[in-house]
């Protein structure tokens, strides 16, 4: 982490034992029971600094770590600044200003040493005489018991996943932990299921289905048990009663509904007959035009999908917006009921005699969701950033991407036990990277104090500490896994990505720039270094901030994730996998403050 240790704090509690390689699984771990999913976002809420973390007195174990912090005193601060001071400005004076006759000495002399510490970590450990996990696995031990496997890899790794079958195969959790949120999870299940998987593939959870209660005169009540679409949680505890309706001229809600809808729930088929574009969001706005409360969609199977439903692309989002002059949600509720039901439900309807009614409430959801408007914003923010453009490159080769968390997921459920996810939305990522570039002076400030604490953060990535797991050497480990397709797939996406970013950071130096001379304040010969100056001036702003936003806040959430999820679970060990930059800074969350 980039956070300089004399603005961090101790725990008071006894230091866990942390193990950058785990020599010792333990057999028999006891599976753990399947949790009510816990929002990150109230995790973010807890206190981390200066203790004020609510515990609970039943099971001190539980709460080891949590609410028992303490600043360090104040000695202890000057001496970590006066080191990082000292180091920082002997870092940059030989950096600028001493003369290094032959870099590829030096270069290679470098390599050499970072090689023989990695050697010595690698074989300097006792070994316990059982299997070993992966060299890019690191262990966190507590006194009470608790056990963290933590998992570093690259997503578009083809190492990845094999090493989180295998950590997972060989430590036997209780829980398994993935750095996702619910909604990017979802996106990646949106691929067709093999025979392999078989019952590998979750299914969802009855308590995230909404319930339905259905009656007709003359038949016994019943409830069905439907999907929810991502936008229903905008009228959280609305009671919706009507009679249900299907449209024979209008089976598929490919226009406007007629006036028959009119308070009543509209009952339709999934997709449509011919291939036309019919996405769930244009099938609810249609239900509206004719009056309709809710909109009821028989599935084309009796399965659900684990994910919510009408979250669809970009495109296809503004192909609807276009069709309904509409940029924000659907106006009212939608359900995706499974085959059987809904084809039961349509029976009823085209039956004579009293009408089939339903009653629903609708249940409360903390899914993240976006309207078309905000998602544009987002999406051009991730072109600009680069990011985008990143991703997108590579998926254009057809490498994927992310395919550890989906190997997580189907291992944990093959062995019975949950997996949970502990990072943050997009709507909370995105809030908190727009507060961080803003230069208020709390950020210049600690933009400041990043690069004092350059020196020492980049000595512990060259020669990392034996207790923080290896991530260079990962890098190189994953990266001769990866086939020529997925090396020319990232070369030229890093290339394309890093193009757009430079030539946005020049373009803010270029209109300083051309102010100061139209004023007269600068030469127009001294022009371009003076644009060189300002583009390094905001590249040394925004990298830490960045950094921060990106990293140091997301490890911060899920470490709370993790202690607050493993807890309520009563799990003894975790296996948690997370990209290689967030690794070390959660293991030096749980390292001091215990899990």
């Amino acid at each position: 982490s980039f956070k300089a240790p004399w603005l961090g704090v101790r725990a008071s509690c006894a230091k866990p034992i942390v193990h950058q390689r785990a020599r010792h699984p333990r057999n028999g771990a006891q599976a753990g029971r399947m949790p009510d999913e816990e929002e990150t976002q109230e995790l973010l809420d807890v206190p981390l600094r200066g203790g004020g973390a609510s515990t609970s007195n039943s099971d001190s174990s539980d709460t080891e770590g949590l609410g028992r912090r303490e600043e360090p005193c104040g000695p202890w601060r000057v001496a970590y600044f006066l080191m990082d001071v000292a180091a920082s400005v002997l870092f940059w004076y030989m950096l600028l200003f001493v003369y290094i006759p032959d870099n590829a000495v030096f270069l290679v002399v470098l390599a050499v040493a970072m090689l023989l510490w990695r050697l010595y970590r690698a074989y300097a450990m006792p070994s316990e005489g059982v299997d070993e996990v992966p060299y890019t696995c690191g262990l966190v031990t507590t006194p009470c018991g608790k056990e963290m496997f933590l998992v570093a890899t690259i997503h578009i790794s083809p190492r990845a996943p094999k090493d989180v079958e295998l950590v997972i195969d060989k430590t036997r959790p209780d829980v398994a932990m993935i750095e996702l949120d619910d909604e990017r999870l979802d996106r990646m299940r949106d691929r067709p299921v093999t025979a392999e998987q078989g019952n590998a593939v979750p299914r969802p959870k009855l308590e995230d289905l909404q319930p339905i209660r259905i009656t007709k005169r003359g038949s016994e009540p019943f409830t069905i048990h439907a999907q929810r679409a991502l936008w229903n949680a905008e009228w959280t505890d609305k009671r919706i009663q009507g009679d249900i309706v299907f449209d024979e001229c209008n089976s598929y809600g490919l226009t406007a509904g007629s006036d028959e809808l009119q308070g009543s729930i509209a009952l339709m088929q999934r997709g449509s007959p011919n291939g036309e574009f019919a996405p769930f969001a244009l099938k609810a706005h249609n239900a509206y035009a004719g009056g309709a409360e809710a909109v009821f969609i028989i599935n084309n199977s009796n399965s659900l999908p684990l994910n919510r439903v009408g979250g669809g692309n970009i495109t296809g989002d503004l192909q609807v917006a276009l069709k309904t002059c509409n940029c924000g949600f659907p106006p009212i509720p939608l359900l995706l009921l499974p085959q059987t039901e809904g084809e039961k439900l349509r029976d009823f309807c085209r039956q004579s005699g009293p009408a089939t009614s339903g009653d629903l409430q609708i249940l409360a959801d903390n899914y993240p969701r976006r309207t078309l408007r905000l998602r544009l914003c987002q999406a051009c923010a991730l072109m600009f950033s680069g990011i985008g453009i990143l991703y997108g490159v590579i998926q254009c080769f057809s490498v994927e991407v992310g395919a550890e968390f989906l190997a997580a997921e189907e291992a944990a459920t093959a062995r019975g036990i949950p997996c949970t996810c502990i990072d943050v939305d997009l709507n909370r990522f995105w809030s908190r990277l727009g507060m961080t570039v803003l230069p208020t002076p709390c950020n210049l400030l600690n933009s400041l104090w990043a690069w004092l604490a350059f020196p020492r953060v980049a000595f512990q990535v060259l020669f990392p500490p034996r207790d923080n797991i290896d991530v260079v050497g990962g890098m190189f480990l994953h990266g001769a896994s990866f086939p020529l397709k997925t090396w020319i797939a990232f070369l030229i996406a890093g290339f394309c990505a890093s193009t757009v970013t430079n030539k946005i950071l020049e373009l803010l130096g270029y209109g300083a720039t051309k102010a100061a001379v139209s004023s007269g304040a600068i030469k127009p010969e001294d022009e371009n270094v003076v644009q060189a100056y300002i583009m390094l001036l905001v590249e040394m702003y925004m990298l830490p901030q960045i950094y921060d936003a990106v990293a140091a806040s997301r490890d911060e959430a899920m470490y709370q994730s993790i202690v607050a999820k493993s807890r309520k679970m009563k799990a003894r060990r975790m296996v948690v996998v997370v990209g290689a930059g967030h690794a070390n800074g959660i293991l030096q969350r749980a390292r001091n403050f215990g899990l």
